[in-house]
């Protein structure tokens, strides 16, 4: 009962809890070398959060429920502090919160109708490259984050000409090199070379893509919308190129990081 046990009540959902708590801990101790879950902060959450920002609004509400039950253990039957987020500035683990709601409040999760026009009219330059870097190379956001020095490749092909790339690791560890404009893959290595990551708060971006969005008469779409932008024109670009449906479909799937390319036909709108 909720009185014999205010924390967990079925082992179904203990089981889940767990799942998430050992996720949390393995990424704060792979990406930011923590290895107390009590030295755990919302900086770090938020980042394991965007990590999982394509998962569904209720998983993602699960997985912000299943942190501040931690948060109670550790309060409550170990009498030590922690600071898993707050409720009054989405923080911490109620960015999960946040990011369903926005996933909610989006009718279609569809492609922006202007999406440079979306970039442009963005208040920071840094917000620019993170948006201009979705819209050019399909990058989640937690794949822009985690841009580094050693992400940025070049070659050449067997006619001589020069191309340009970002190497990302994506879900499941699964590493993939987009290939993007040379001016934006300059100013991300430039970016990257002062600051040594492309480091910006995703609440702060998602509220300039909705001012932008309002600025500019477009649906606001969320950060996922400039990567449907992204896939529908490099089919349709592949489609000019003479690729069959099915050869189209594979490319852009390579490109988005997608295993399965009948996930690729939902930013299609196919």
């Amino acid at each position: 009962t909720k009185q014999s046990n205010p924390y967990c009540r079925s082992f179904k959902t203990a089981k889940e809890y767990a799942g998430v708590w050992f996720q949390l801990a393995s990424y704060a101790r792979s990406e930011f070398g923590i290895n107390k879950i009590t030295d755990i902060r919302p900086e770090h959450i938020e980042a394991f959060v965007e990590a999982k920002a394509e998962l569904s609004p209720k998983s993602l509400r699960n997985i912000s429920s299943a942190i501040g039950k931690l948060e109670n253990v550790i309060e409550q039957k170990l009498g030590l502090e922690v600071d898993f987020g707050s409720r009054e500035d989405m923080s911490g683990r109620w960015l999960a919160n946040k990011i369903a709601s926005e996933m909610e409040n989006v009718s279609n999760r569809g492609a922006y109708e202007n999406p440079q026009a979306l970039v442009e009219n963005l208040s920071s330059p840094t917000h620019q490259l993170v948006a201009t870097l979705q819209y050019e190379g399909g990058f989640r956001i937690h794949e822009v984050a985690g841009i580094r020095e050693s992400s940025f490749k070049s070659w050449t092909d067997s006619w001589g000409q020069e191309h340009f790339g970002v190497m990302v690791k994506g879900k499941g560890g699964y590493e993939r090199t987009v290939e993007i404009p040379f001016d934006t893959w300059l100013s991300a290595k430039e970016h990257v070379e002062e600051f040594g990551k492309i480091d910006f708060s995703y609440k702060e971006y998602l509220n300039d893509l909705r001012e932008s969005a309002w600025q500019t008469g477009q649906s606001y779409e969320g950060s996922h919308g400039l990567r449907y932008n992204f896939a529908q024109e490099k089919y349709q670009e592949f489609i000019d190129m003479g690729f069959s449906h099915d050869e189209a479909l594979k490319e852009v799937s390579e490109l988005l990081g997608h295993h399965r390319p009948e996930i690729t036909l939902h930013y299609l709108g196919m």
